[in-house]
């Protein structure tokens, strides 16, 4: 499980789980096979689980619950447990390594306070839903490396129950729903979803589509159906045949987005919203390849969220044009301008989503590693190293290392030095123009052209664009070390000179390039927070915004305290009038006039002519500040945004003029 839409997954903790099993004494091989009952009641918030488990290979068995599950009944080969030993952690020894049957049944009630900070990770008890994910201890899960299961799910009549596995069979009835899901192979325990669904289905070739939507939301569910069928079709092309039998989509009332083997799971809130059933959804369609078909090996680096990034969201930015495509590139690396030295790190230490900056590295950078790979080798043989990645690790962990011997398998060279400089270092080329001087010879003109890079060199084909009077042409300069001269023979007079206009290569912005954004601010340890509301309620609100915008205890300062010199970049939080008043005080420009007075909430980035940041926040009244809580997080690579209530009316980047790697010829 993966948390998207948008922490670490289950499938980690299931991988490292599964990896401490006690080795077998025997050539049987170690496993465990689970018969699961399960009863779910949403309207109590009651669980039953009753477990028939077969062990071999395994001298003892741990089983641990959590504290709201109470064992009932274990029997052991026919033999009970004696209640006294049963506690949350539960080891029963073998008489030898098997098989052995036991049988287990535990009940309790989901406590409905869970579901907090982190609810991917935590039971849910709604008003007339459930959620279970698989590590959260319901599953008794037993030590083992292969796990197989059988879970049958019951439920009151107006309840539908959906899980992380093969759906084997519906039956419906006055009395009440059973589903039964089967798992021939697991590598992550089951997670279950109940709730007042209508479920829609539609085959796509042999994989079961379905929707999980509540009855306002059920007709979307078409839309979502033929939106899940073209990206599997998409994807299959460029990889290989769909790896599960399902595909069922969820809504629900947690506000996250979770990805499973299989099944996605949407914030009902947002599913009407267009990008949900377009980028968002390809995302978690192509998940089932990277991430649950074939998962990472997370002490070595996840380079899952990328790729799903690279080859879902990127491809159908792709589609709408080019422009779209090198938008979301810039995007990128306006996200890495913002990315303070000191939260940097190679690619090989991302592991989840944990934070912005654990974002910028794991999804933005890793993105652009595979598509300067596809650019390195050829659209051809890098859809070759996908289709041979897949194939040799499918249903396994794997490693960057794995991809490099895919890479090196399909391209019969040593790309040694590729994954050297972009996953095994932190940080990025910085280019810079040294000259460009254009010389008339015999009638043509020879540019010669030097370029610079910070250190350590990387091995690069930087893009260079020539503007001439009759056309654009466009070359290639190779660098290996500091510095690299070329020259070019035009026929055409050169008027202007762009290096890596359409940002194909992952590098440092120049200053000139990357204007200021959310994130500028956001990303800054060291930022302060200044609270202009003099009103206890709205001051309140702000410093819980505060909170929200910097996804850690903000430091807040009082303006009339604060030193006039410092360097650190500001959250300004406070109304119009409070805010414009702090604008003249402190020498920022006047407010923009794309931001104004619009709307009932405003927030935009600016900087002194000294160079001091600030990130703005405004809004009038405490129904306006309450109504940024949510959303306003979202727009952490935006420039500005003005809201009507929860509703983003308007948002963008600030547009540069002609940046310092564009240069007119002479």
């Amino acid at each position: 499980m993966r948390t998207g839409i948008g922490g670490l997954g289950i499938c980690l903790i299931w991988a490292l789980f599964l990896s401490l099993s006690t080795p077998a004494l025997a050539t049987e091989p170690v496993g465990a096979h689970h018969d699961l009952q399960l009863f779910v009641d949403p309207s109590q918030a009651k669980v039953v689980v009753e477990d028939n488990i077969k062990v071999r290979g395994l001298p003892e068995v741990s089983l641990r619950l959590p504290d709201w599950l109470k064992l009932t009944k274990v029997r052991v080969d026919g033999r009970a447990v004696e209640p006294k030993s049963w506690t949350r952690d539960l080891s029963i020894s073998l008489a030898s390594n098997g098989p052995h049957n036991i049988h287990l049944t535990a009940a309790g009630t989901i406590p409905r306070n869970l579901g907090g900070r982190r609810p991917a990770s935590q039971v849910f008890a709604g008003s007339d839903s459930v959620y279970l994910p698989g590590w959260a201890g319901w599953f008794p899960a037993v030590t083992a490396e292969s796990v197989t299961y059988n879970l049958t799910i019951t439920t009151p009549a107006q309840y539908r129950a959906v899980a992380t596995a093969a759906l084997k069979s519906d039956q419906l009835s006055k009395e009440g729903n059973t589903s039964t899901f089967e798992a021939k192979s697991s590598m992550e325990p089951p997670s279950v979803f109940v709730g007042p669904y209508k479920v829609s289905e539609q085959p796509f070739g042999a994989v079961r589509l379905r929707t999980y939507f509540y009855d306002d939301d059920a007709k979307l569910a078409q839309d979502y159906l033929d939106a899940a069928g073209r990206y599997i079709s998409m994807f299959e092309k460029e990889i290989g045949p769909y790896p599960f039998a399902d595909f069922h989509i969820v809504a629900g009332p947690l506000p996250v987005g979770l990805g499973f083997p299989n099944l996605t799971y949407v914030d009902r809130r947002i599913l009407r919203l267009p990008f949900m059933r377009g980028r968002s959804l390809a995302h978690e369609v192509l998940h089932n390849w990277w991430g649950n078909g074939v998962q990472p090996d997370y002490a070595k680096g996840n380079w899952s969220e990328g790729l799903t990034t690279y080859m879902a969201d990127h491809r159908l930015a792709e589609e709408m044009g080019p422009k779209s495509a090198e938008e979301m590139r810039l995007g990128w690396l306006r996200d890495f301008a913002a990315l303070p030295d000191e939260r940097d790190m190679p690619v090989t230490r991302f592991v989840s989503k944990r934070h912005d900056a654990a974002q910028v590295i794991g999804y933005g950078k890793t993105a652009y590693i595979f598509h300067m790979l596809k650019q390195e080798i050829g659209p051809d043989q890098y859809e070759a190293v996908m289709r041979d990645f897949w194939q040799k690790h499918k249903f396994q962990t794997a490693s960057w290392s794995d991809i490099r011997a895919s890479v090196e398998r399909v391209t019969q060279d040593d790309y040694g030095w590729f994954f050297e400089q972009w996953t095994e270092r932190p940080g990025a080329p910085q280019l810079t123009i040294e000259s460009a001087r254009v010389v008339p010879e015999d009638g043509h003109y020879v540019l010669q052209l030097s370029l610079s890079q910070t250190a350590p060199g990387y091995r690069l084909d930087v893009p260079v664009h020539v503007t001439t009077e009759a056309g654009v042409e466009k070359f290639k300069v190779r660098m290996a070390e500091q510095a690299a001269s070329a020259e070019f023979k035009l026929k055409a007079k050169p008027v202007k000179i762009q290096i890596d206009p359409s940002y194909g290569l992952f590098r440092r912005l120049l200053p000139g390039e990357a204007p200021p954004i959310f994130r500028d601010v956001l990303l800054d340890r060291g930022a302060e927070t200044v609270v202009l509301y003099p009103e206890q309620e709205s001051e309140e609100l702000a410093r819980a915004l505060a909170g929200r915008l910097f996804q850690r205890t903000p430091l807040f300062v009082d303006e009339k305290k604060r030193k006039k010199n410092t360097r650190q970049p500001l959250l300004v939080l406070g109304s119009a009038s409070q805010i414009d008043d702090f604008i003249g005080l402190m020498g920022f420009p006047p407010r923009p006039e794309l931001v104004g007075n619009r709307g009932t909430g405003r927030a935009w980035t600016a900087r002194t002519p000294n160079g001091l940041s600030a990130l703005f926040v405004e809004a009038d009244d405490v129904d306006s500040i309450r109504a940024l809580m949510r959303p306003l997080p979202h727009y952490r690579s935006k420039s500005y945004v003005v809201f009507n209530g929860r509703r983003a009316v308007d948002r963008g980047v600030w547009t540069l003029t002609q940046g310092p790697l564009s240069k007119t010829l002479e």
